[in-house]
């Protein structure tokens, strides 16, 4: 998130809520100002990928039709891997019975 050229990092300030109906995003309410906390629903959601660099894994979440890529460490990232997974396969089965 941030500028292009000038990444924003929220280190231990982000609380992260996973959900089977998204992710939503807020920081630590002394530095909320002008950060109003964000839904994204998994419907915005474009993909989630695995990575992993210099022994710290994490997982990128691209949002549909804007450039930025979250990437949120640690055991929230591998729920919102898991849960992302979870509406996929359920969003394909849906979608296929119809």
């Amino acid at each position: 998130m941030g500028h292009k050229l000038v990444p924003v990092s929220y280190g231990n300030c982000l609380f992260v809520t996973v959900n089977e109906a998204g992710v939503g995003l807020s920081i630590l309410f002394l530095f909320r100002v002008f950060s109003p906390p964000l839904f994204i629903p998994w419907t915005e959601v474009e993909s989630v990928e695995q990575k992993t660099g210099f022994f710290v894994s994490s997982v990128a979440v691209r949002i549909r039709g804007h450039w930025p890529t979250v990437s949120i460490r640690g055991k929230a990232g591998k729920n919102i891997g898991q849960a992302f997974a979870e509406f996929r396969s359920k969003y394909v089965r849906q979608k296929t019975a119809l």
